[in-house]
């Protein structure tokens, strides 16, 4: 039986793109027209005065503009609450500037080195050693890459992750796509000892040693502390290829880091190219003019949110492939801003896929919802809706109008932006012109400095996470860990005390 041949449908403009960064052709990120076309912009246009009670208004933020500005000049000075064991962790807001193009050579040939020799990259880590990487990659890559040939995605090889959580389905399931192929690895972990991605690397590492012995050396790199701890000592011990996790740039914040860097060259991405949106972004954002500086405007709105009974931030996106984008902010604000009873939830979306799981709950449900729209304007594929004679769906006045499936895409933002607001929920839009490193540079930095502002706003250290640490210890004890003996003994005589109750 023949296949199914896409007759009538153009060429995908994904594959397009992964083809042509295979072949070294760049996109023109330092050229004027291209940064004009390409550049983030923050629209307000439903933020305030939303319908019904607790309302957003234009006179509370501006009244909130001298507290943000001296947030924003304690950020640029490294002043305030801001360290972690006597480190300032703002290493991050100067990075774009900071970083070297040596460095960035270095990442980029180690990568491709690698990438060369293997059919398989997988890349172990979890939390901020994770999420910005696969966000990056599943933004600017095909929705079923590691399917597609090697030709189609621009000659790297397929791109899995593991070591972010402990499901052994997830695991096994895993290793089945790797079985047969030469794979390689980069473990991403300051200590070298977070369980999760511990386990899995003593896992991948016994499999590589077992197929390819002396050669698996050249199979791993290690992103590690720059001077201890376990993975570093192993490393060394073993001969690793190795690049360093930042003492001042903690994990949500290191996208732009080795942590980042090298797993997305591995992919194929223009690191350069990324890295100039960081840079476009930082200089908008450290400007001392407050409504011409996104960071300090978008930390000042959701900030009055939170203080007018905003709980639950909704990040929506009408575009699969910035999902994952979505995901990375529910990473960085909820830990960064979740201090002594403060922050918003935030809830990723995808539209209009949750417009019909829960969007009765956005329209009419409790009024403690801000809404937050990554706007993706322009796909990268264009799909035509063609003229059906019988119109039984009544769809015909789509195509008799031009209309393709990226107009209807679009409305899928501006519908439920306007519909959501007369419902009484303030709606920020993001706008994100295309799928290139370029914007998500921009995009990540904004939110990275915004939620920094935040934690002054807030009153507490947006850079800690001790909160992150109580479940690990409860988890150390009921695994019988050295040194967790007492905490092990006190949780068990709780538990017996505790009544049972099952149905």
């Amino acid at each position: 039986m023949a296949g199914l041949k896409l007759t009538g449908i153009g060429k995908n403009g994904t594959v397009v793109a992964q083809q042509r960064r295979g072949f070294g052709e760049r996109n023109p990120f330092r050229s004027e027209s291209f940064r004009n076309a390409n550049q983030i912009t923050l629209d307000l246009t439903y933020l305030f005065d939303a319908p019904g009670n607790n309302s957003i208004t234009r006179k509370e933020l501006d009244s909130l503009i001298p507290n943000v500005m001296e947030a924003h000049r304690n950020l640029k000075e490294n002043k305030g609450d801001i360290f972690d064991k006597g480190i300032a962790m703002t290493g991050w807001q100067d990075l774009p500037v900071r970083i070297t193009q040596e460095h960035l050579q270095r990442i980029t040939d180690t990568a491709h080195t690698l990438a060369a020799r293997i059919d398989a990259y997988v890349s172990l880590g979890i939390g901020g050693s994770y999420l910005g990487i696969e966000a990056t990659f599943r933004a600017l890559s095909h929705h079923c890459f590691n399917q597609l040939d090697r030709d189609k995605r621009g000659g790297v090889p397929e791109v899995y992750f593991l070591g972010q959580n402990m499901d052994p389905d997830y695991f096994r399931d895993t290793l089945d796509m790797l079985e047969g192929k030469k794979v390689g690895l980069n473990v991403i972990s300051k200590s070298g000892t977070t369980t999760e991605t511990a386990i899995a690397f003593r896992i991948m590492r016994r499999l590589l040693e077992e197929n390819w012995g002396e050669e698996t050396k050249e199979l791993i790199i290690v992103t590690t502390d720059k001077s201890k701890g376990a993975l570093r000592k192993l490393a060394e011990q073993k001969g690793y290829t190795t690049f360093v996790v930042p003492d001042d740039i903690g994990g949500r914040f290191s996208v732009l880091s080795d942590v980042g860097l090298v797993g997305l060259a591995v992919a194929g991405i223009d690191i350069e190219e990324f890295v100039e949106g960081f840079r476009a972004m930082r200089s908008r954002c450290v400007q001392d003019e407050f409504w011409e500086n996104p960071c300090l405007v978008h930390a000042a709105a959701r900030y009055l949110a939170w203080m007018k009974g905003k709980k639950i931030e909704v990040v929506a996106t009408n575009s699969s492939a910035l999902y994952g984008v979505a995901r990375w902010m529910e990473q960085l604000f909820p830990e960064s801003e979740g201090h002594e009873g403060h922050g918003m939830w935030v809830s990723p979306s995808l539209y209009s896929e949750k417009l019909h799981a829960n969007g009765q709950m956005v329209q009419e449900g409790e009024r403690n919802i801000l809404e937050t729209f990554l706007f993706l304007q322009a796909h990268d594929s264009h799909m035509e809706i063609p003229w059906d004679e019988e119109d039984l769906d009544g769809l015909n006045f789509l195509p008799n109008n031009g209309l393709d499936m990226g107009h209807v895409n679009r409305k899928i933002i501006e519908g439920p932006a306007y519909a959501h607001y007369k419902g009484g929920v303030p709606c920020i839009i993001v706008e994100v012109p295309h799928r290139n490193a370029y914007v998500l540079g921009q995009l990540y930095y904004m939110m990275e400095r915004s939620v920094a502002i935040s934690g002054y706003l807030m009153g507490h250290n947006p850079f800690t996470q001790p909160g992150v640490e109580a479940y690990k210890r409860a988890m150390f004890a009921l695994l019988g860990k050295p040194g967790f003996e007492q905490l092990q003994k006190e949780m068990g005589q709780e538990m017996e005390k505790r009544e049972r109750i099952k149905i």
